[in-house]
């Protein structure tokens, strides 16, 4: 299994000492979709995978790649976790079930998925189900907005709820996009088109028949994702979902190549896992 640039011990004391003025936020990336956000002293946790349990769950291939950047017991002081949908590697039991145990952090997801949670353990007091074109107000004046998302399809429980969710986080001034799992459809883009977002966070890992004789759901691929971002006029596009799953990827030197060849002017970031990047407005 890879080393990755910061981890442990060494980006748990990085995390907690960084303080920024409320004009930015910093991000650090953990893998595949999961991304901590700290602004203002409060941290929001999206899609956190921090163990094994794909694999554990059903063997090879789905064997991590690179070692998580911080262990779930290193994430109890996290104030939200935003779950965007129920496969593995996003809705990890492992994981939620270890940062369950704080006192504080609030964990928020559809509400098609809340009965799992509390299957898993998960209090009442501690869940917060929201739905497409919902809007949370949470503290310190950071607003949560989920959208629906298209994992190839959507897709909905019993009651209507959508299974899939992006989600748009607004930090004063700026707002954050989470894609979760999706392609692109023009719905999508209409919806985000007004939200102003300065930082776009979209999968790259794609789809084809191959894969997906292999039950393995499908996102965009890199030329969708930088499409999606520019025509909603972000000003950062990061890439994600991409290296952890060797089978289930996406080379990101063709991310990169793409924007270089049709959008040299647009602003993005490769990260390498555990790596802190700061955004200023």
């Amino acid at each position: 299994m890879l080393k990755v640039y910061n981890s442990g011990i060494a980006l748990e004391k990085q995390i907690a000492s960084t303080v920024l003025p409320e004009q930015a936020l910093s991000l650090w990336a953990l893998g595949q979709e999961g991304f901590l956000v700290k602004w203002k002293g409060k941290t929001i946790l999206f899609d956190p995978y921090l163990t094994n349990w794909v694999h554990e769950q059903s063997g090879d291939p789905w064997g991590r790649a690179f070692e998580s950047p911080l262990s779930p017991s290193q994430c109890l002081d996290v104030d939200y976790v935003v779950i965007s949908h129920h496969h593995e590697d996003h809705m990890d039991k492992l994981t939620l079930q270890t940062i369950a145990k704080s006192a504080k952090t609030i964990f928020i997801a559809s509400k098609a998925h809340l009965a799992l949670l509390k299957e898993w353990g998960l209090r009442d007091e501690q869940l917060i189900g929201i739905s497409h074109g919902q809007t949370l107000e949470l503290e310190d004046g950071i607003r949560l907005e989920a959208f629906a998302a298209k994992h190839e399809q959507f897709e909905y429980d019993d009651a209507g709820e959508h299974k899939f969710l992006g989600f748009v986080a607004s930090f004063a001034d700026i707002n954050l996009y989470h894609a979760g799992d999706t392609v692109g459809f023009p719905e999508l883009v209409a919806w985000l088109q007004s939200k102003q977002i300065d930082i776009a966070l979209l999968p790259i890992n794609g789809r084809d028949f191959v894969r997906g004789g292999q039950g393995i759901v499908g996102n965009c691929n890199y030329r969708e994702a930088v499409e999606i971002a520019v025509q909603i006029n972000a000003d950062l596009l990061i890439p994600m979902h991409y290296g952890l799953f060797p089978h289930n990827d996406e080379n990101p030197a063709y991310f990169v190549d793409y924007i270089y060849r049709h959008y040299p002017a647009k602003k993005f970031h490769m990260f390498a896992p555990g790596e802190r990047f700061i955004y200023m407005k």
